[in-house]
């Protein structure tokens, strides 16, 4: 499907949208502080939308992706289940999700909580039982429900870690290790996921144990466990890790573009059957349609897609692992994912499903970020409002937003 026009409208249409703009606003500032906010917020990224050109025009972002003959319900949430202890409330979480039309879930499934002590040991050394139990009862009832599961497999456990890592966030000194974990994560669920992301945000210090990103590293990773899982579960999905957004270039953080370069210097595996990004909207909309390297806008998606289609590798999907619009309250001092009103997080999330539906043949499935957490602890943390649902179950304007899209 073509692209539509981003070229700047005629001056007879910016007088005539000038005129609706004052009238808009005008109507909102009546209405009061909270309409007036969300128009004007929602007006000038539509204007963004309208009046700016690509950065690059006419590049090929290569064919479409054929890899299925029927495009996958693309609707799906991560979670966090297994930070609720109560299975009544994963139940819950599950049904008003399945309500939504949501047909899939990204679940973290980490290495340090079912392996705490030693390799292949899944005794809880808390509460004894098998550390694989809450992990087995949210796949049980998500297959239940006809929601799909995608299982992120990371962080180390203490016992395989580097001396002097600060966290299990940490690849492991010997990369067999987790291989092996990955085959047991593979083997228990063989038939019962859609698949398994491996690790998560490589390109960032933070993911990566405190340690420079190291590309030719997480591809070694990445090779092995590939491998390990189509050996264990043929038709699952391998997935590779999504490459955070990032302007950043130091010891701390690397732009996805250079590592995502550096992975293909190296060879990415052919075992890998998706690549992964993150499609945040930060502070605009979802049709802003600049891209450029010095910029974080919805759509740097189609950078990540251009260098994969100029290192010939245009038959491999897309999946976007984490996307939305955070509402944060205008108290919070840090801001450092935008802030936007919950009426636009929720109009601004739908509608970059239906921009991916026209536009982006490549990218096959959107994971919002996130269902809910299971207190309020982190209620001061600007990631903590991308929610689209309190601990106590309050529905969002978001889920709404998502559940009209899901059923239509």
């Amino acid at each position: 499907m073509s692209k539509p026009s981003m070229r700047p409208p005629r001056l007879g249409s910016l007088i005539a949208s000038a005129g609706s703009v004052l009238l808009l606003l005008a109507l909102a500032a009546a209405a009061g502080s909270t309409a007036f906010d969300t128009l004007s917020l929602d007006l000038k990224h539509r204007w963004v939308a309208l009046s700016a050109g690509h950065s690059q025009p006419g590049v090929d972002l290569g064919p479409h992706v054929t890899a299925s003959t029927s495009r996958p319900n693309p609707l799906g949430v991560n979670v966090f289940l297994e930070q609720e202890p109560d299975p009544a409330v994963r139940q819950r979480s599950l049904e008003l999700l399945q309500a939504a039309g949501v047909g899939w879930i990204r679940q973290q499934l980490p290495w340090e909580q079912v392996e705490p002590t030693a390799r292949g040991s899944d005794l809880d050394p808390t509460y004894g039982g098998s550390t694989w139990d809450k992990f087995d009862d949210i796949v049980d009832r998500a297959n239940a429900l006809g929601i799909q599961v995608v299982l992120r497999v990371d962080t180390s456990p203490r016992w395989a870690l580097p001396a002097g890592a600060s966290d299990g966030e940490s690849p492991p000194v010997d990369p067999q290790d987790y291989w092996d974990f990955v085959t047991r994560v593979a083997t228990r669920y063989r038939g019962r996921v859609l698949g398994y992301q491996i690790w998560n945000e490589p390109n960032l210090s933070i993911e990566w144990g405190g340690q420079p990103p190291n590309a030719a590293d997480y591809d070694h990773l990445l090779a092995g466990a590939a491998d390990r899982v189509h050996a264990a579960d043929p038709n699952a999905v391998v997935l590779m890790a999504a490459l955070a957004p990032t302007l950043t270039e130091d010891a701390s953080a690397q732009s996805e573009l250079v590592y995502l370069q550096q992975l293909y210097d190296i060879g990415i595996p052919s075992s890998v059957d998706a690549l992964a990004v993150q499609a945040y909207g930060l502070r605009g909309g979802p049709d802003d349609p600049r891209i450029d390297r010095s910029d974080v806008t919805f759509s740097r998606p189609e950078l990540v897609r251009q260098l994969m289609v100029r290192n010939g590798d245009a038959a491999r999907p897309i999946w976007a692992t984490e996307v939305g619009w955070n509402v944060n309250p205008p108290s919070m001092a840090v801001q450092r994912f935008g802030r936007v009103t919950p009426i636009l997080q929720a109009r601004y999330t739908a509608r970059a499903f239906d921009r991916v539906a026209a536009d982006w043949p490549w990218m096959q499935r959107l994971a919002v970020w996130y269902w809910k957490r299971p207190d309020e602890t982190d209620r001061d943390q600007d990631w903590y409002w991308f929610r689209l649902a309190d601990p106590g179950f309050q529905l969002q304007p978001v889920y709404f937003a998502l559940r009209d899209f899901g059923r239509g």
